[in-house]
């Protein structure tokens, strides 16, 4: 079963391994889905590659995320109304596991096995415990490679 959390943007911060950070990043769509013991937080991340402005930050933020998705260590989400309803679907399951699954399109899409907290200034922060599922998009894996012929015979 899918409940929606919040449609419009909201405001996230990332940390990373070895001390990065993003505060650039928007999130929208946030969609609970409910799989027996099993949530995902599923978050569209696809709204920050749909600028001109190549330099923006949220842009910056979301390539770096698609290139260190792996040393992703948690996310905040400062939104109130999606803390609230995730407490509210989280406490109607017995002994929950919290999946979160970030939906970056054509650059990839990244699960983790993450443990939440409430913020003591409200929102919520996503710990990440293990990267479940890394599916990166097939053309940044399979890019075809440039052969010249004074290399080969």
């Amino acid at each position: 079963m899918k409940h929606s959390l919040r449609k419009t943007p909201s405001h996230l911060h990332l940390a990373y391994k070895y001390g990065e950070g993003s505060d650039g990043l928007m999130g929208r769509h946030f969609v609970l889905e409910v799989d027996d013991r099993v949530l995902t937080l599923m978050i569209d991340l696809t709204p920050n590659f749909h600028t001109r402005n190549k330099s923006a930050s949220a842009y910056l933020d979301a390539v770096n995320l698609a290139h260190n998705h792996h040393k992703l260590r948690y996310l905040q989400c400062a939104d109130n109304l999606v803390r609230s309803r995730l407490i509210k679907a989280w406490e109607q399951v017995q002994q929950p596991r919290l999946r979160m699954c970030l939906d970056l399109g054509q650059r990839g899409r990244y699960v983790y096995a993450v443990q939440p907290h409430s913020l003591f200034t409200g929102g919520i922060q996503f710990d990440v415990e293990e990267v479940l599922q890394d599916e990166p998009s097939r053309s940044r894996v399979h890019a075809p490679q440039v052969h010249s012929s004074r290399n080969h015979p």
